[in-house]
């Protein structure tokens, strides 16, 4: 399947990969708090530095990850004609599947969340979506986290997409290459 299209959900004028995408099939799920508390979130070395979509896709930008030590992260996405954007992030675990937490330090202070994988030296990313969460008011990250263990099977999870779909494939940028 084809990578969709990105699209701010609450402002046009925004580049970041995981908040710039308005999917087509819906919309990704912004909380008022994280999976969990960032000082027990993991730390995972092998996402930092730079990402760009695979040959395959027609989709221009780049995501970087980088750290000042420990497990938080600071992402920032670049895409041509945009000013470079930064989000505060970090990584959990739930049922065996790993999620970026990422804040929106703006306007809205929401978290989004991707699930993501890396295999093959690629990044896979693709955004929780809203149409689980629309009925339902969690009080707390360990609400949240106990519905998305229950549904890491389920493709509205991901609007719609099935176990092996992808928003997006990344490549690393390897540096002066």
């Amino acid at each position: 399947m084809k990578p969709r299209s990105l699209r701010p959900p609450w402002r046009l004028s925004r580049p970041f990969l995981l908040a710039a995408a308005l999917l087509l099939a819906g919309c990704p799920y912004g909380s008022e708090f994280p999976l969990g508390d960032s000082s027990e979130a993991l730390v995972d070395a092998s996402l930092l530095g730079t990402w760009k979509p695979s040959a395959e896709s027609e989709e221009h930008f780049t995501l970087s990850f980088s750290s000042a030590g420990g497990a938080v992260l600071t992402v920032t996405a670049d895409s041509p004609g945009e000013e470079p954007a930064s989000y505060p992030a970090f990584v959990s675990a739930v049922g065996g599947e790993l999620f970026l937490n990422l804040r929106d330090a703006g306007e809205s202070g929401l978290w989004y969340f991707a699930n993501y994988r890396l295999d093959g030296g690629r990044l896979r990313l693709r955004l929780v979506d809203d149409e689980l969460f629309e009925s339902q008011v969690l009080p707390g990250a360990a609400e949240l986290r106990a519905v998305l263990q229950r549904h890491l099977e389920d493709p509205r999870l991901y609007g719609g997409q099935g176990a092996e779909e992808w928003d997006w494939v990344l490549e690393r940028v390897i540096p002066g290459g």
